[in-house]
C-alpha cells in the first residue's frame, strides 16, 4: 500500500495509516457544487480511483449554500450587456453550458430533492429605460434561437408586463433549494465512494502535493482547485476576483404581490417569493470596488439601496422586516466564462463561474472530468 506522505507521519496511528489515509489519484480543493459534482463524474468514469475532497468550512464558504437560490441561465438584459464585450459565439456557448448545467442537476439529483420549481422568471425595466428596453427586444429572435437550440422550445423570451413594470418573460426559469441541493448532492457523492473532509484548511498546492494546516502534506496524482472567488488564494496566476453578494429574506407577508424570479438592472438585482416571503439580493454594482472582498461582511450602502428599492417599487407590506441576511462570495474572471485548465504549475484550475454557478457547475464539472482524464 503506498502510503500518503505526512510531514508529521511519526504521529499517525497504525489503524490511520492501515485504514483512514489512502494513497489518493485525486484530490479537489472544494466542495460546492463544482468541486462535489467533478468528484462524482470522475469517479463514476474511475470506480477503482480514490478521490478526496477538501473544504475549509463546516459548509462550503463560497457561493453555493449562501447564493439566492435562482435556477437561471441569462436574462435578455445580461446577454445584451455581455455581447458588449464578447462575441456572439462565446454568448451563445455560455447560454447552451448553464442551460445544459440546470438539466444535469436536475437529472442527477431531481427536481423535487432540491426543491425545483419551474415558476418562469421575469426581467423588469422601469419606464425611463424604453430605449435599453426596445434594444432587449430587438435581440430576441436571435435570443430565442439560442434557447431553442438547447432546450428545443421556441420564443422562450416574450414581451411582457407586471406591477407597472414593462418585462421580458421567460418560462423556462425558476428557483431551487440551495441547502437541499448541496445536502442531496453531497450525500450522492459520498455514497459513490469519495471521500470528503470538512473543516480542513489547505495551505499550498502544488502538481502533486497539497499542504494542510496543522503541519502536514498529502500526495496525489492530481490535484484541481474549484474554490471560485477564493481560486487566487491558492493559484498564483489565477486572474478570478472574489465578488460578495448580499441577500435578506423578509418576515412572512400579507401582502405579497411577486411569484416567481425577478431581475432588474441587467441581472444586479434580483428577487423571488420564499414562500409568503421576500428574498432580495444582488445590487453589487451600487458599490462594486468594494465587494471584491473575501470577507462576510455586509455592506451598509448596498443593503440601504435594497431597503429603498423595496419600499419605493415592490408595494409589499409596509411594515415588514428583516428576518435573515448574509453575503456570499461568487467569483469573476475577465469575462463570464469559467477559467478551466491546467496551470504552469501542474495544478488544475475549475473557477469564476461569472455569478451563475447553480447553472453552470455541473457543465463546467464534465468538463474538467475530460481535462483530467487527458492527461492521465
Amino acid at each position: 500500500m503506498n502510503e500518503i506522505m505526512f510531514v508529521n507521519s511519526k504521529d499517525r496511528s497504525w489503524w490511520e495509516k492501515d485504514s483512514l489515509v489512502k494513497s489518493y489519484d485525486l484530490i479537489i480543493i472544494g466542495a460546492g457544487i463544482t468541486g462535489l459534482s467533478t468528484a462524482m463524474f470522475f469517479k463514476r468514469n474511475h470506480p477503482k480511483k480514490e478521490v478526496l475532497i477538501l473544504e475549509r468550512g463546516f459548509y462550503p464558504t463560497g457561493a453555493t449554500s449562501r447564493n439566492a437560490g435562482f435556477a437561471c441561465f441569462g436574462t435578455a438584459g445580461e446577454l445584451l450587456d455581455d455581447l458588449q464585450n464578447e462575441s456572439e459565439t462565446e454568448v451563445r456557448q455560455r447560454l447552451h453550458q448553464r442551460f445544459n448545467g440546470l438539466s444535469m442537476l436536475k437529472n442527477e439529483l431531481g427536481a423535487e430533492a432540491i426543491g425545483y420549481q419551474m415558476t418562469g422568471g421575469y426581467e423588469l425595466f422601469d419606464q425611463s429605460e424604453e430605449e435599453y428596453f426596445q434594444d432587449c427586444l430587438s435581440k430576441l429572435p436571435t435570443f430565442n434561437t439560442w434557447v431553442q437550440e438547447a432546450s428545443g422550445e421556441g420564443d422562450t423570451f416574450q414581451k411582457s408586463s407586471i406591477n407597472g413594470f414593462d418585462a421580458i418573460f421567460n418560462p423556462l426559469e425558476g428557483y431551487l433549494h440551495s441547502g437541499k441541493l448541496i445536502k442531496t448532492l453531497a450525500e450522492k457523492v459520498l455514497k459513490s465512494g469519495v471521500d470528503i473532509r470538512y473543516n480542513t484548511s489547505v495551505e499550498k498546492v502544488k502538481a502533486h502535493q497539497v499542504e494542510l494546516s496543522g503541519g502536514f502534506t498529502l500526495e496525489t496524482k492530481q490535484v484541481l482547485v474549484a474554490t471560485n472567488g477564493f481560486a487566487s488564494q491558492l493559484v498564483e496566476d489565477s486572474k478570478v476576483k472574489p465578488a460578495r453578494g448580499y441577500v435578506f429574506v423578509t418576515n412572512e407577508l400579507e401582502k405579497m404581490p411577486w411569484e416567481g424570479t425577478f431581475h432588474y438592472n441587467k441581472g444586479y438585482v434580483y428577487f423571488r417569493n420564499l414562500g409568503k416571503r421576500l428574498l432580495i439580493g444582488g445590487a453589487r454594482d451600487v458599490d462594486k470596488n468594494k465587494e471584491t472582498s473575501f470577507k462576510q461582511e455586509v455592506n451598509p450602502k448596498i443593503k440601504q439601496w435594497l431597503i429603498e428599492f423595496v419600499y419605493q417599487r415592490l408595494e409589499i407590506d409596509t411594515n415588514w422586516k428583516i428576518d435573515t441576511e448574509w453575503t456570499g462570495t461568487m467569483g469573476f474572471g475577465a469575462t463570464k466564462s469559467p477559467d478551466l485548465r491546467r496551470t504552469e504549475s501542474g495544478v488544475y484550475l475549475s473557477a469564476g463561474l461569472g455569478g451563475m454557478g447553480v447553472a453552470i457547475g455541473m457543465d463546467v464539472a464534465k468538463r474538467a472530468v475530460k481535462l483530467l482524464e487527458s492527461e492521465f
